[in-house]
């Protein structure tokens, strides 16, 4: 059953998820519902466990977490230069502080929105957390090695599902 969800349903609920990602509580409810009723059609997990449990047991990652680590590697595939893009058309802005005395030295620049909308645009919405990783996290050499040390560092966030953790 878990082939069959990872392969049929899962890229439809993940597709697009660094550009349209869904910003209400009620949708971000409504697609984890999806992966939720799909963990309760395996009949040993079906009646003795909790929906973070079920997916602990499954080995299969929250859509939130899976959400955030998107977030995540496309910011660090920006910040080292994976895409071509002129600096004129930068969405996420480096600060300029130089040497830090706390976390990393690849840390974002928070800026100023006014709607809602603008807020849960990738430059914005990764800002907090880019900012909180590690720096053997953030100035990993490739990003396969980047994936590894993201996971290992958030390994407590994987299957959880509310988006106060995060």
């Amino acid at each position: 059953m878990k082939t069959l969800y990872t392969a049929l349903v899962r890229p439809h609920l993940e597709y697009g998820n660094v550009v349209w990602h869904p910003f209400l509580r009620k949708d971000t409810e409504l697609l984890e519902s999806v992966q939720h009723r799909a963990s309760k059609m395996i009949p040993s997990l079906k009646q003795t466990l909790c929906y973070e449990d079920r997916l602990k047991a499954m080995d299969l990652p929250s859509l939130l977490y899976q959400r955030l680590r998107g977030d995540a590697i496309e910011t660090y595939k920006y910040l080292h230069g994976e895409y071509q893009i002129e600096n004129s058309f930068l969405p996420l802005h480096q600060s300029n502080t130089g040497f830090t005395t706390r976390g990393h030295c690849m840390k974002l620049m928070k800026r100023d929105c006014k709607t809602a909308i603008r807020a849960n645009f990738l430059s914005y919405r990764i800002v907090n957390f880019w900012n909180s990783l590690p720096k053997y996290v953030v100035t990993a050499d490739s990003v396969n090695t980047f994936n590894g040390h993201f996971d290992k560092c958030c390994s407590h966030l994987c299957f959880g599902t509310d988006a106060n953790d995060f």
